[in-house]
């Protein structure tokens, strides 16, 4: 894999920074006690404060990050496959599109909430930042579907990588698993309290990374005998 474009790392990282920025500017603009909870007439039921809303941000923010290690580090070639210029160009050019969307989408969608919690627009912040990294998951499960055999983006184990066969089942899989998974945090994020839902996603996060992992593995050698 070439050097990374580092004017493209620093566009996605202040993008990544962006909804904080924003959120330092008006800190001091934002009411002190922020309903939370409405019921079916509009009427408040739960209030916090500030530092709730602060912790939300965090969470959000803390997310973002993650996702962005996970794209940045992660992926890694083997060196010993020959690849075209022009097939590594495109490719390159690929991963930093998925990775900007996906950061774009986030920083975009935390500036909302921002902005509606800054005017005292009703609605509910901890349900409507679950709806947002349930919709992102969802995303990504669909993208997963149709993403052919390479070592940029994907489940690229040794399995896979070795056979295009174990490559096509193990991200039909794993597309199934993200949407499915993607589905119930969106359901899951209007019943839940905040830190309740957070360790669900985090929960959420390993078993989306070891289940395809782990399904590879045994396709692989399930086709070996």
């Amino acid at each position: 894999m070439k050097q990374p474009d580092y004017t493209k790392e620093l566009l996605i990282l202040a993008l990544l920074l962006v909804p904080m920025v924003y959120l330092a500017i008006i800190w001091n603009y934002l009411p002190a006690v922020i309903p939370t909870n409405f019921n079916a007439t509009g009427v408040p039921e739960r209030v916090g404060a500030k530092s709730d809303f602060l912790l939300l941000m965090i969470f959000l923010f803390f997310t973002n990050a993650l996702i962005y290690f996970l794209f940045r580090y992660i992926p890694k070639v083997d060196e010993t496959q020959v690849v075209p210029a022009s097939t590594e160009a495109e490719l390159n050019k690929e991963y930093y599109r998925i990775r900007f969307l996906i950061h774009s989408y986030q920083a975009v969608f935390t500036c909302i909430i921002i902005f509606m919690v800054s005017k005292g627009q009703p609605f509910v912040m901890e349900h409507w930042a679950f709806v947002g990294v349930g919709l992102l998951i969802v995303g990504i499960g669909y993208y997963l579907r149709k993403l052919k055999p390479n070592n940029y983006v994907g489940v690229r184990t040794p399995w896979t990588l070795q056979s295009s066969e174990v490559w096509t089942e193990t991200h039909r899989m794993a597309s199934n698993l993200w949407i499915s998974a993607g589905a119930v945090i969106i359901v899951a994020g209007f019943f839940l309290s905040l830190i309740t839902g957070v360790f669900i996603i985090f929960f959420v996060a390993i078993v989306l990374a070891a289940l395809p992992y782990i399904y590879s593995f045994r396709l692989y050698n399930k086709d070996k005998g």
